[in-house]
């Protein structure tokens, strides 16, 4: 009995192995491997008939058996996975075998890809509310007027300690980071077991499980390759469907970006940030003049008269109405501002949005956590289902 499904498994092993060769399908070597386990198990049952050793004999039938099985096993494998291009199970999944082209595996990792999406939007937020609070804290003009041989100075800083804010919008920065390397690295996970399982890792781990001294670790690898290509995208689904049941308790963090403004119109006085009056201004007086006196060049005796006049009166006077105008315009943006007021305002719109962040940080952590208990659960149980080594040295400790 055995010979005939030996001889059966080995016959359809190898036709759907020759149905499924691909750039880089290592499935080619199952039949191989299958044939030199085949030769030598013969071997070893001619040796311990001809040395008459009953240990040997008995070794080489239970061997055999095992063999047997491990055929069936594999040809099923190739069978259901790797054979007939799109149409087998690997290709079902990944969205290559059906009518429609639904991708089991494609549909995973869509959810991971809309969580990215939020991800992006709450840290745009993030960054956009801490420069708009790091520009109110840190704008401390400093006006120094001169007079002939005085000079009156000014300088102000009454958002200084808006800075405070900042520490918190870090920490969920931080948050953020995190579940975004782990939902990425899950993403990675899926589309690399996608492409790796059914052409490399399970030709491999089949080929362990046919050589009688790895097959411990063939039928450990096996049930790796099933978990990772199968019970890690079903876990997140599965996860998705959890977070669907919250409604409209879902996190989604957003806020008022505009209301974190301090009072913009003394940060963008009209002109300050032009980049010519800013150069002009930042010369010494005898530069100003010379460049401002440029175009008297083309007339005889212009320039000499336009540089003094450049140079004594108008740089000075310029530079005079500027400095009055900024600090006229400092004084009364403070004496305006209300720093109390701005400051519970930024809490208010802070604080919701910074309980909300924790909260999707919270939640996709559990994701997350629901995600490695099936998946590794479902690998260690397969693992000792199929006579593998129930301890996974590395993720057993993960439960």
């Amino acid at each position: 009995m055995h010979r005939w499904v030996l001889v059966a498994a080995l016959i359809f092993l190898c036709q759907a192995t020759f149905a499924a060769q691909a750039v880089g399908d290592l499935t080619y070597l199952v039949p191989a491997v299958a044939l030199i386990v085949a030769a030598f198990l013969g071997i070893m049952y001619m040796l311990g008939s001809a040395m008459s050793n009953p240990q040997l004999e008995a070794w080489t039938k239970t061997e055999i058996r095992e063999y047997v099985a491990a055929l069936v096993l594999c040809a099923i494998a190739v069978g259901v996975f790797m054979a007939g291009g799109g149409g087998n199970l690997a290709g079902v999944l990944g969205g290559n075998g059906t009518a429609t082209g639904f991708s089991y595996i494609g549909a995973s990792v869509g959810v991971l890809d809309n969580w990215s999406a939020g991800y992006d939007s709450t840290f745009e937020q993030a960054i956009r509310a801490a420069a708009k609070i790091r520009t109110g804290a840190t704008y401390s003009p400093f006006m120094s007027v001169p007079i002939w041989i005085l000079s009156l100075s000014y300088s102000t800083d009454p958002l200084g300690g808006m800075g405070i804010m900042l520490l918190p919008l870090n920490m969920a920065a931080s948050g953020l980071s995190n579940v975004i390397y782990i939902t990425e690295g899950v993403r990675l996970l899926i589309v690399f077991s996608l492409i790796v399982v059914p052409t490399v890792l399970l030709p491999l781990s089949l080929c362990l499980r046919l050589i009688p001294f790895s097959r411990k670790l063939g039928n450990t690898m096996i049930a790796v390759s099933v978990a990772a290509f199968i019970l890690l995208p079903a876990s997140v689904l599965i996860a998705q469907g959890l977070n669907d049941s919250l409604g409209a308790d879902t996190p989604a963090p957003t806020m008022n970006l505009n209301a974190l403004d301090a009072d913009p119109w003394a940060m963008e006085v009209p002109g300050c940030s032009a980049i010519p009056v800013r150069a002009l201004l930042s010369t010494t007086d005898p530069v100003f003049a010379a460049i401002v006196c440029l175009p008297f060049l083309l007339i005889p005796g212009a320039y000499a008269v336009c540089y003094p006049i450049a140079q004594n009166i108008v740089y000075p006077a310029i530079t005079v109405a500027f400095q009055l105008t900024n600090t006229v315009v400092a004084v009364a943006w403070e004496s305006n501002l209300n720093v109390v007021g701005y400051a519970g305002t930024v809490f208010t719109n802070i604080y919701p949005f910074l309980q909300s962040v924790n909260n999707l940080v919270l939640l996709r952590y559990m994701d997350f956590i629901i995600i490695g208990i099936i998946t590794i659960a479902g690998a260690r149980s397969l693992s000792a289902a199929l006579g593998g080594e129930w301890y996974m040295a590395g993720v057993s400790r993960l439960i």
